[in-house]
């Protein structure tokens, strides 16, 4: 989860230099720097949106902020940053109030505090705040922040507010790649498969399947008499088990079995 305030937004545009009125375009380049470079974020500034290299550089300082809650906090404090900047240090006490709270909840250790997150809509008035995957599906999927004086707007009266959209598409998505990631890897509930090598091992394979299901293990076996090694392989890799438990002659002469694993290309011998 990362989070920024809208103050610190406003703080960082005006002491670059920047015109208050091009904050909102100027926060739609700064919030493409989780996909982009800055250099090609600064020619974006320099270029589309009129800004120097002065003002472009200043900026840049800012948006480099990024790390754990309380260590970027000290960094903010020791840098001195926002000297002299009213709104910005009183923002620097609401965070840390926030981070506070967090902490006391247990709350804090997928937190990112990150100046680059910039929703530069004009409704917000405080905390910002975006849900973002950090795995194979990296990205956004939600965000959202407080605007005090959104619903005052339409009720007549002054109505503190904080709220979040979820990409509802993007997170369908998403579950549904991982729901066919998982059909494909996983036919079955199934977790080993009882095979043999050799003739004349069904009765063998009966009694350890037994076992193992008396034990809540998930174990199948091929209901073939003498099924060939490749096949039950086949077998197994097609239904998605991934260990295979191998019974011959000397396994059982040996009170001894065989676990393949066909994730690890291992094998182990209990």
């Amino acid at each position: 989860m990362k989070v920024n305030h809208r103050k610190f937004l406003d703080a960082m545009v005006e002491l670059a230099g920047c015109e208050k009125r091009k904050f909102k375009t100027i926060c739609s380049s700064i919030d493409k720097l989780d996909k982009e470079p800055w250099e090609k974020v600064k020619k974006e500034l320099i270029n589309q949106k009129g800004l120097t290299e002065e003002m472009t550089d200043k900026l840049h300082r800012f948006v480099q902020f990024q790390g754990k809650p309380w260590d970027l906090l000290a960094e903010l404090k020791a840098s001195k940053v926002f000297e002299g900047h009213e709104s910005a240090l009183k923002t620097i006490e609401e965070m840390e109030l926030l981070f506070t709270y967090l902490d006391a909840m247990g709350g804090m250790a997928n937190i990112l505090f990150d100046f680059s997150l910039a929703r530069g809509l004009d409704y917000y008035t405080g905390l910002i705040y975006e849900a973002v995957l950090t795995g194979s599906d990296r990205g956004s999927i939600a965000g959202g922040g407080r605007y005090d004086g959104l619903v005052g707007m339409f009720s007549g009266k002054n109505i503190p507010a904080i709220g979040v959209s979820i990409g509802i598409e993007r997170v369908f998505a998403i579950l549904e790649k991982k729901a066919e990631e998982e059909k494909k890897i996983r036919a079955t509930k199934t977790q080993i498969l009882i095979a043999q090598v050799g003739k004349n091992l069904t009765t063998e394979r009966m009694k350890i399947l037994g076992e193992l299901w008396k034990a809540n293990i998930c174990a199948e076996t091929m209901y073939l008499d003498n099924p060939k090694p490749a096949k039950q392989i086949d077998f197994a890799f097609d239904n998605g088990i991934p260990l295979i438990m191998w019974i011959g002659e000397d396994e059982i002469a040996k009170n001894l079995v065989k676990v393949k694993s066909l994730s690890f290309h291992e094998e182990y011998f209990i």
